[in-house]
């Protein structure tokens, strides 16, 4: 599969089949996330993989119910492990960021696997934490959900390059004809 088919192909995903993740599969979409880039390479993310179903039922409830996670077979939390940080980055975005990066290459990882995926940002990390016996130290920063589409994918709406880029200031559309806009 070539790199623009993988980007432009990849779905969030809220309806999956009933089968089951291969852990040879799943272990070469986590593997992915290793070779994210991050802050002082300081590689602070870590995941938790949850398969069994009390667990994702806890995990659906802290985020805000949302029923459709528990179809997916496997749930990945996302955390920063921030006692690296702190030490180096105090007060930054470079937890967050850091597992965004990696997040982002799991998702495209299962894509290319025919695996669907969505990131969930909306959640109780207090619940979280609790029920999945996370230290003081970590904080959850997402929750990936990951199984077979069972949904008809349909490319959603992008806004156009131009609309989005501007040149040496914010909303600064004349680029000295450098790069062609649609205007």
């Amino acid at each position: 599969m070539n790199f623009d088919k993988i980007l432009q192909g990849r779905r969030s995903i809220r309806k999956y089949k009933k089968k089951a993740i291969p852990w040879k599969k799943l272990a070469f979409i986590l593997d992915a996330a290793r070779y994210s880039p991050s802050a002082g390479n300081l590689q602070n993310w870590r995941f938790i993989v949850v398969d069994k179903e009390e667990l994702k039922d806890k995990i659906t409830s802290a985020c805000l119910g949302q029923k459709w996670m528990n179809k997916a077979p496997i749930h990945i939390v996302v955390c920063s492990d921030n006692s690296t940080i702190d030490k180096f980055y105090k007060s930054s975005k470079f937890p967050t960021q850091n597992c965004a990066v990696a997040i982002q290459n799991i998702m495209l990882k299962a894509h290319t696997f025919g695996i669907g995926s969505c990131w969930v940002g909306a959640f109780d990390e207090r619940a979280i934490k609790r029920d999945l016996k996370i230290p003081g130290n970590v904080s959850v920063e997402a929750v990936i959900t990951l199984g077979y589409s069972d949904q008809k994918l349909t490319m959603p709406r992008r806004l156009d390059l131009g609309t989005l880029l501007s040149f040496n200031e914010f909303g600064n559309k004349d680029s000295d004809s450098m790069f062609p806009l649609k205007k």
